[in-house]
Parts: structure tokens; sequence; C-alpha cells
């Protein structure tokens, strides 16, 4: 029945309370209670059913709960993640790297500001730098994940967003293998599987053909040179270390520390076979080693005076899957006995031309990660 019949009902039952007054006194309080039971019955259930009538409308009416779905980041943490994820923020490079890799760019809604590539990475919002983001921008950006990494961002970060309800999953790729498995990993995540899956295959194809080519070759000892003055390179830990390693190199530093600085007394004394830069402009780094290469110290190095150079794309400094074509290019110019063959076009997943580097500032080698 519905509730307005039986208010009505009840309505009715109440009108013949008046027929009461003609009955005795006795059996007027029997009837009256008799009446009173059943009209505060019939009462109750059409407000029940009124609200459960009411009810069913406000539920309908009221928004889904977006579907979560638990990962395990890379540092060991669950994370419930929104699904579909359509609104990214990344805190990284590297990572904004492999959101464009994986063709995800349209939900990538912020990043920080030294996420310059590819070039379009420049007119996304910006959250601030990566040590130190701004909470309020990100979360005015509303987004459904906030990606971190390691080996650039705050732990307190990734705690405060937490904190704060947004999901916040967190990459630490160490090896050039790590860093295949956790671009995978992370198209799992943004629900991108089919590109991701499509973007491995070609990375470890890559990697293949090059092992083929150098793999019986004798290495060539190298020193990474991050920074001239002072003197920085790279610990043996580092994935850049074994991206040298891949293509056909070997660092002289085998520091534990994962930037040591070096003394030029000590590179002399190494004496490596080959100097190893990055940089976008190869063309200024060549004149810019010229002069080097006159300096005290750097010039009782044979591989300075005898011009032994080699410069790669700065890729090499992010660990994001544009990190394989910077191996290729320090492979061949390692040991170009091993590339006979012509080769094969420069544009491949994930590339496309870089923008100039932005030095002397404190936080920017930090944020080439």
């Amino acid at each position: 029945m519905a509730p307005w019949n039986l208010v009505g009902l009840f309505c009715w039952l109440r009108s013949g309370a008046i027929d009461l007054l003609v009955i005795s006194k006795t059996r007027r309080g029997a009837y009256g209670s008799a009446l009173r039971r059943a009209g505060a019955c019939l009462l109750l259930a059409a407000t029940n059913a009124y609200a459960q009538d009411n009810g069913s409308a406000v539920a309908a009416a009221a928004p889904p709960q977006p579907v979560r779905v638990e990962f395990t980041d890379e540092i060991g943490r669950k994370v419930l993640v929104p699904q579909p994820v359509r609104r990214i923020v990344s805190l990284a490079p590297s990572l904004t790297e492999a959101i464009y890799a994986l063709g995800a760019q349209d939900r990538l809604v912020g990043d920080t500001d030294y996420c310059d590539y590819p070039p379009e990475a420049l007119t996304k919002p910006k959250v601030g730098g990566a040590i130190n983001p701004s909470l309020e921008q990100i979360v005015a950006l509303r987004p459904d994940i906030v990606l971190a990494t390691k080996s650039l961002n705050r732990r307190e970060t990734v705690v405060a967003l937490e904190h704060l309800g947004i999901a916040a999953y967190a990459t630490d790729p160490r090896t050039v293998e790590d860093i295949l498995t956790s671009t995978a990993k992370l198209a799992g995540v943004i629900g991108v599987q089919d590109s991701g899956a499509a973007l491995e295959a070609d990375l470890r194809a890559r990697l293949a053909e090059l092992k083929r080519r150098v793999a019986a070759l004798p290495p060539k000892r190298v020193l990474f040179v991050v920074w001239a003055e002072p003197l920085i390179s790279v610990g043996r830990d580092t994935f850049i270390a074994d991206a040298l390693r891949w293509a056909g190199a070997e660092s002289v530093v085998q520091s534990s520390q994962s930037w040591p600085q070096v003394s030029l007394e000590e590179v002399v004394r190494l004496q490596p076979d080959v100097l190893v830069f990055a940089s976008t402009h190869s063309e200024t780094v060549a004149r810019d080693l010229d002069a080097l290469a006159q300096l005290p110290g750097w010039r009782n190095l044979e591989a300075a005076r005898n011009r032994r150079f080699a410069v790669i794309s700065d890729a090499v400094n992010r660990p994001a899957p544009r990190l394989i074509s910077a191996i290729e290019q320090l492979a061949r110019a390692l040991h170009p006995e091993a590339f006979a063959e012509p080769a094969p076009p420069a544009n491949h997943r994930g590339d496309a031309p870089s923008p100039a580097p932005k030095p002397g500032h404190q936080e920017c080698a930090a944020c080439a990660r």
C-alpha cells in the first residue's frame, strides 16, 4: 500500500473517535485504546514506507563512489588508486617523460618546474620544485594520483599527500632493467597496460640488439663527468653506471656514493680511455672541452690531450625510457666498429628533441632525475 493511502486510512480511523462519545464510559476506554494502537501502527508503517521511498530517491541521485584498486609501490607502500585514473600530477622529470612515452600526457594535469621534456611538458601547470612542491597547488589540481620517485622526492611529501587522502605512488628504479619494469608497472597503475607492454617490448628489443653488438668487445674505461669544477662523477651502484655497462663501458670511479666528488689527481692516476659528458648541445660542449684540456691537471690526462671525448644526450641523466637512446648513442661513440651496419632511425618511442639545459641552479642536478 502506498504511504499516502496508509495515512488516509489512519485519518479515517481517527474520525471514528466521535462515535466513542455515545458509548458508555467503561467501553469507551477499551475501544479508545484499541483505536489508538491501530492508528499508531498504521502511522509508523506509513512513516517507514515514506522514508524508504525517499531514501531510495536520494541514493539514486548520489554520484557513485570511485572504485579503488590497491597497488604496492616500489618502496613497499600499499596505495589505493581510484580507477579509472583521469588526472595525474608528476613530481619528477623522469616520471613526466615516462607518462609522455606511454601516451598518457592528456591525463597529466601538473608537474614540476624542472619537467622540460618533451617540450610540451613545459606548458603543464607547475606545482613548484621536486623537493618542496606546493601541496596547495597539488590539491587544487584534484589529482587521482600523484607520482613520486624515491631518489628525488622527500618521503614527507608522500606522507603529507597520503594524509590529505590523495593516492601517492612512488618509484625507485636503480638499474636499466629497473627502469623498464618500473615503467611497465606504472602503465598498469594508470590504466594503460597495452601501451606499457608495447613500450617495454620495444626497449627490450633495442637493448638485446645492443648487447649482440658490443657484448664480446672489451669495455672502454671511462670517466663520466657530471660536473667539472668540482669534479663530480657517478658511483658504481647508480643507474648511470649501469647504463655505461650496457654501452660497453666501465667507469673508473668505483665509489659507493651515488654522486662522489673525485680528485683530479686520482683521475690522472687512473687514466681513463675516454671522458664522457652529457649535454643537449654537443657543439658548445666540444668548444668547452678544448678549453678544459688546457687547464692544469686536465692536460695530464691522455684522454684530454688526445681529445678522446664522448658527448651524448643528457637523456642519460634521467631514469626514463629515453635513457635507452643515450645508451645506444654512447655505444656507437665508444665502439664504432660494432655498428658498420646502417643506423636505425634516431626517433624511437618516447623520444623527441630536448630543450636547452638549465645549469647553475642548486636543484638542477637533482631534478635531472
